[in-house]
């Protein structure tokens, strides 16, 4: 907990952005494996891919901007929780 009352900005955002983007890179490389066996389960704009080679394509994409979104809300994610340190009330003690 003294963490969180301590943690810079950068600090926050690192440890959210590696929890989130380790679970990513995770269900990524399982989603390599279904890309392999069963190609046509990823639709590129509506059409199911053909290859494994273009399944793998639409998986990079997905990724791609999975970890742009990851970024966005662990910055905000961070930024929540110095606005709350400096709202809440500190100990005198």
């Amino acid at each position: 907990m003294s963490y969180i009352r301590t943690a810079s900005f950068g600090e926050l955002f690192t440890v959210t952005f590696v929890v989130a983007a380790s679970f990513q890179v995770t269900f990524t490389i399982l989603g390599l494996i279904l890309a392999i066996t069963s190609p046509g389960l990823f639709n590129m704009n509506g059409v199911p891919a053909e290859s494994p080679v273009a399944a793998i394509g639409v998986l990079v994409f997905l990724l791609a901007i999975a970890l742009f979104l990851n970024a966005a809300i662990s910055a905000l994610g961070a930024l929540t929780v110095m606005v709350w340190r400096r709202l809440l009330p500190r100990n005198k003690a």
